[in-house]
């Protein structure tokens, strides 16, 4: 049997599922501040008639990440770079960095040792992150920093090398401070979910679905937690392909309690991020979907200036139809008719608060809802833009460009059925909520494959070939080439599946290349790079239920 767990801002879904049948699903209110006694409540719905020992693997969900990077509610980070010569990082990172004069040049020899003198320690701040460019392909002097940052007394302390093997040094810092900026919150939701498990005497193992739509071990994600920024979004992929691929280019939406999540889908395949996740206006080296999560949800909260209403990104409880204390958009769906959970009563209650002379509460739910619509077209249109200007790259990009046209809609989440049919009107896009929407994160989660990425970059001349997930760099065998690059790099993927306990998987080659190098005019050696993965997606399809709220 697989268990899956979504802890989302609003609901906590758990789902068993054994040989493609549903067989037990739950759905709970998340407890905020103590998230334990929502997986718990959620557990026992889905227990009921199962023995736990019969579990062979949890994976787990939660939107909590993405919601605390949402709603701005992340803790601070020391930031501290070593660009190099020639490089304006300035407005490149969230914050402003202590900049280092180390430097590592392109071969991997160390230019320059870091001035560590001047890192300092920031009086209330707990986590730290330090990157270096070419730290992938010797992490000295990052390791320098870091053993420095953490003598001072950082709790929390990334290497931008550590995180990924991409060389891009901008993405690659983006994620070493998003890794700090999270880091408690995810290790605090750790504990609860290792906590909850055991009070259920699940010993199974336990995994963490990530950005790109696979699992990794929980002990191993906590040591990257960038990884689980988009994981709540990636559910939603992966539950869409288990319970109704799209046969048609379309834009899913999972409309949680605080974030509405979209993800774009081409020939039944959803996009991924060609140049990593994107966070606010950051990009990172986190590979994941094309995917947007936007501050507009069930538990969004509204305000009103005027005649103008404003919805979201923050949420201050559930709707008041539902017992809250403070309207919110949910209360606008309820009052027009587009779901049908909750009070009636006082969702019409928290819409007459708004209302003024002459106002109906049908007017006001009716401009509350179409405010938080105009949110969510706005980011669509961004990402349709964002999309159509990347850089062409292949036979096929060249031949029908790459502008991306939607035919339809996918819904799910607590809010899909009435805020999805109302988008597809104003977009005029067909609209499909399939059965199981409502627990579609935590039949993904079950169903995730687990995934390795890694690299490696051979260089004949200098002889030696490193993998820069490792760390690891090697002195090269005689007569490599690129069949000994793909056999070296899998070997490394399928030693790395038995220390964490995952089963061997097909590896594929995402990416590689390789050109000639030369010196004073003559040809000296060869760059080969090759990049491979243990290909994420879902063990197989299920036919859908919807649980009751």
């Amino acid at each position: 049997m697989l268990l899956g767990i979504d802890v989302g801002g609003t609901f906590t879904d758990a789902v068993i599922i054994k040989d493609a049948k549903i067989l037990a699903l739950g759905k709970c209110t998340t407890t905020h501040g103590a998230v334990l006694h929502g997986i718990l409540a959620a557990l026992d719905k889905v227990l009921t008639g199962y023995d736990p020992a019969q579990i062979k693997r949890v994976v787990i969900s939660s939107t909590i990440v993405t919601n605390a990077l949402t709603e701005n509610k992340i803790d601070p980070v020391y930031l501290a770079v070593m660009p190099g010569p020639g490089m304006n990082v300035e407005k490149s990172f969230p914050i402003p960095p202590q900049i280092l004069k180390g430097y590592v040049d392109h071969r991997g020899k160390v230019v320059a040792v870091p001035d560590v003198e001047h890192l300092q320690k920031r009086p209330g701040v707990a986590a730290a992150a330090i990157s270096g460019k070419f730290a992938v392909r010797n992490r000295q002097n990052e390791q320098l920093g870091a053993q420095v940052l953490r003598e001072l007394g950082y709790q929390y302390v990334f290497q931008g090398s550590g995180l990924s093997g991409e060389l891009n040094f901008v993405r690659r810092t983006n994620s070493a401070y998003f890794a700090a900026a999270v880091a408690r919150i995810f290790q605090e939701f750790c504990s609860q979910v290792r906590i909850s498990l055991a009070q259920r005497q699940i010993t199974a193992p336990v995994q963490i679905l990530k950005a790109d739509g696979g699992t990794l071990p929980l002990e191993e994600v906590a040591l990257m937690p960038e990884e689980s920024i988009f994981t709540g979004p990636a559910a939603s992929v992966l539950g869409i392909m288990a319970l109704t691929p799209p046969v048609q280019d379309s834009i899913s939406l999972d409309v949680g309690g605080t974030t509405t999540d979209i993800a774009f889908w081409e020939n039944g395949k959803p996009l991924l991020a060609r140049h990593g996740a994107r966070i606010g206006k950051y990009n990172t080296a986190v590979r994941a979907f094309h995917m947007r999560s936007v501050g507009i949800g069930g538990d969004s909260v509204i305000c009103r200036v005027g005649a103008e209403f404003t919805v979201g990104p923050e949420r201050s409880g559930p709707s008041m139809a539902v017992g809250g204390t403070a309207p919110a958009l949910a209360d606008a769906l309820v009052v027009l008719g587009q779901v049908n959970y909750g009070d009636r009563q006082l969702a019409a209650k928290a819409m007459q608060s708004f209302a003024r002379e002459g106002e109906t509460i049908t007017w006001v739910a009716e401009q509350i809802v179409k405010a938080a619509l105009e949110v969510i077209e706005r980011a669509i249109q961004d990402m349709l833009y964002q999309w159509s200007i990347q850089p062409v790259y292949t036979v096929n990009d060249v031949l029908k460009g790459t502008a991306f046209k939607p035919r339809a809609l996918i819904g799910v989440g607590g809010g899909a059925p009435g805020l999805i049919n109302l988008l597809g009107e104003r977009l005029h896009l067909p609209v499909q909520v399939p059965s199981g929407a409502m627990v579609a994160n935590a039949v993904g989660a079950a169903l995730a494959r687990p995934t390795l990425r890694a690299s490696l970059r051979a260089d004949t001349t200098e002889g030696y070939y490193l993998i820069p997930e490792s760390g690891q760099r090697q002195k090269l065998p005689q007569n490599f080439d690129k069949q000994q690059a793909h056999e070296l790099l899998e070997q490394w993927l399928n030693t790395e599946c038995d220390r964490l306990g995952l089963t061997h998987q097909h590896c594929e080659v995402v990416a590689e290349e390789s050109f000639h190098t030369l010196h004073a005019s003559r040809e000296t050696g060869e760059i080969i790079y090759v990049e491979m993965q243990l290909q994420p997606g879902i063990f197989y399809r299920v036919q859908g239920e919807e649980a009751a709220l």
